[in-house]
């Protein structure tokens, strides 16, 4: 596609690909803590289970705040290099620090060891939001072409599954493998060993993927004869809360991150305990992202085809039908446990739709206002996400506790019962929940073939008249 001034858009399969290369990255780190982190902390790093859902639900309603903050800072940055690329770098550097912190178990005393796990838990979701606010926002700024934006997110989606599924497959191993019968020392190597791979890729994917000038160009004209109405405080909290589809968007992502990543947050123990097998746990706790992998290039088709929003909204409906089959059991007959979560993943379709359904939301937004945030707009997705993860790892947990689980003590029958109560059917509620707002969110692919054609004309007449 050629713009005014001649230049052409950069956007094209290597783009694409080293795109999704980048949340691929993002995974070494997010989905270790995810799967991962609620066990370290009980079961390696000391702490009881209440402590750590206290914990949870304080560094990531923290984190949720910090998200806006950023979006805020991005959308007032215009630089030759492309603002939003300068924090992904600030951010992945920082990443890898933290991660490597907080899977480390220092020598200190019970209450040292809490303010250790607080301060470095906080410092990776910030490292976190730096990093990852732009770089789930970068694709507005890499181009306005609707098939290019879809293949940019679908890329990114199956790219976190794969690294997910590598995450979930051989973390346990290599814990095993580089602790050599010491968990504290295996975590805190495993977790040097993904922070090496992880940033050059990330460094990889900033140089590849560039913003286009013009975009950021267009928006900031527009600023400025709005006398930057839509920049202050009161534009970003306007943009976001009278923008009634974007809301739908927030609503549904609180809903479904609640189920899928309170279920990850807290699955580890329903394989461990309830399914009973340690050495199945990591490649059961993977089956789900193996047929996201399979499931996500079609993504874009499937949207072309039905539309983003039916295509969220089945994928709803099969989760639960997979949840519904995980509680019910018989769970300790891996085939049947193997089936269930093949169902459970072939709902994962929904997560290549959403960041498309934001910039619907935003282009709409845009045409009816002339105000644009892409980085507010996606903080705040960030926000909802991290809150929702948090508060649901908490539930999982306190439903545990409240059954009677207690680490390293003997477990009941109830208290079983408890971790899949916790694992399985509060997703199942959430995910059910999620179906709601997607049914009065209205934009479809023709209305916005027709406001994206208008924003484009306006867009080349601002850059004209400079």
């Amino acid at each position: 596609m050629k713009i005014k001034n001649g230049k052409k858009e950069n956007v094209g399969p290597i783009q694409v690909g080293a795109y999704g290369m980048g949340n691929f990255a993002c995974q070494l780190s997010f989905t270790m803590v995810n799967m991962y982190l609620a066990y370290f902390y009980t079961d390696v790093f000391g702490l009881s289970a209440a402590a750590v859902a206290t914990l949870l639900l304080v560094a990531k309603v923290w984190d949720g705040i910090n998200d806006p903050m950023m979006g805020a800072i991005m959308d007032k940055t215009y630089t030759k290099v492309g603002g939003y690329r300068t924090y992904i770098i600030a951010g992945a550097i920082a990443l890898v620090v933290f991660t490597i912190l907080t899977f480390s178990v220092p020598n200190f005393g019970s209450t040292t060891k809490l303010v250790y796990a607080y301060v470095t838990y906080i410092g990776l979701g910030m490292a976190y939001t730096v990093m990852n606010v732009p770089f789930n926002a970068l694709p507005s700024r890499m181009t306005d072409t609707p098939k290019r934006l879809n293949q940019l997110f679908a890329s990114s989606m199956w790219a976190g599954a794969l690294g997910s599924t590598v995450l979930g497959m051989c973390t346990m191993p290599l814990i095993m493998l580089l602790g050599k019968g010491v968990q504290e020392a295996g975590y805190q190597k495993t977790a040097i060993g993904y922070a090496v791979v992880s940033l050059p890729l990330v460094l990889l994917m900033v140089h590849l993927c560039k913003e286009n000038p013009n975009i950021a160009k267009a928006k900031a004209i527009a600023d400025a004869q709005n006398r930057d109405k839509g920049t202050s405080f009161v534009g970003f909290l306007k943009s976001i809360f009278s923008n009634k589809n974007l809301l739908c968007v927030y609503a549904y992502m609180f809903c479904a991150m609640f189920s899928q990543i309170g279920r990850a947050c807290t699955a580890f123990y329903y394989y461990m305990f309830c399914v009973g097998n340690m050495a199945l746990a990591s490649v059961l706790m993977s089956i789900g992202s193996l047929v996201s992998l399979v499931l996500i290039p079609f993504i874009p088709t499937m949207i072309a085809k039905f539309g983003k929003k039916k295509v969220v909204i089945v994928s709803q409906i099969i989760q639960i039908v997979g949840l519904v089959m995980m509680f019910a059991g018989p769970y300790t007959n891996i085939p049947y446990t193997i089936v269930a979560n093949l169902i459970y993943g072939l709902g994962g379709g929904y997560s290549a739709c959403v960041g498309s359904m934001i910039v619907d939301a935003l282009d709409n937004y845009e045409y009816q206002t002339g105000v644009r945030n892409d980085g507010v707009a996606f903080a705040f997705n960030g926000l909802m996400t991290k809150i929702s993860s948090a508060i649901a790892g908490s539930v999982g947990l306190m439903v545990m506790a409240a059954f009677g689980y207690t680490n390293g003590a003997d477990l009941t029958a109830r208290a079983l019962t408890g971790i899949n109560v916790g694992v399985n059917i509060v997703p199942l509620v959430a995910a059910a929940v999620a179906i709601v707002p997607m049914l009065i969110f209205d934009l479809n692919e023709t209305k916005m073939e027709k406001v994206r054609a208008e924003l484009k004309e306006r867009r080349e007449a601002l850059l004209n008249e400079q």
